[in-house]
């Protein structure tokens, strides 16, 4: 979905830290809590467009959004993994 060199290159917006690409589970677990209403972002706004994938951050409680192979980089956009577990 994205090029090694250019994750390689990515950051986090918010700690500058690295981003790894969430797992098929990951998003299929954040595709149910969209569908469900439950997914927040962390403006604690409801998310309502799906994903197709997702950049995680290092602490793995921050979901950067990739939709139509773009990945969303806007920390406000971000979406809250902890409330889902």
């Amino acid at each position: 979905m994205i090029d090694e060199k250019l994750l390689a290159m990515l950051r986090c917006p918010v700690s500058g830290g690295s981003l790894q690409l969430a797992d098929a589970a990951t998003i299929q677990r954040v595709q149910a809590a969209i569908r469900q209403g439950k997914a927040r972002d962390r403006l604690e706004q409801k998310v309502v467009a799906l994903i197709d994938g997702g950049l995680i951050d290092s602490s793995q409680q921050w979901l950067y959004p990739i939709r139509d192979g773009i990945p969303t980089l806007v920390a406000e956009e971000s979406i809250n993994l902890r409330d889902l577990m």
